[in-house]
């Protein structure tokens, strides 16, 4: 099994709430701890910008998911590339400060 850490971004559509976005991070947090994927999500007030690492195909499932939310348009991958070894190893979802993206965008860089 190969492991990827892919990373994306979207704009929340106006009438998302705080409790929306609450949510999303509870969300987040279940659903990846379940299917073993670890990673950073961050939210500015108006964008998404998420890191997922894990198995490929736990990945893949998983942003097939995001995309139908309707919370949030625009969404576009922004990088992938095959890991080997984790960044967010002790994350299921970290949760960012919401104006700082770059703890999402270095841990491409990893």
């Amino acid at each position: 099994m190969s492991m990827i850490r892919l990373l994306y971004f979207s704009t929340a559509v106006p009438s998302v709430s705080k409790t929306d976005v609450a949510d999303i991070f509870t969300v987040a947090m279940r659903e990846n701890e379940k299917h073993g994927v670890t990673g950073a999500l961050a939210y500015n007030g108006r964008n998404f910008c998420q890191v997922l690492e894990g198995e490929e195909a736990a990945i893949r499932q998983l942003i097939e998911n995001i995309q139908k939310d309707s919370r949030h348009s625009g969404f576009k991958i922004l990088d992938e590339k095959p890991i080997e070894t984790r960044h967010f190893a002790d994350w299921s979802m970290l949760q960012v400060d919401s104006l700082d993206f770059s703890v999402v965008i270095n841990a491409m860089q990893a």
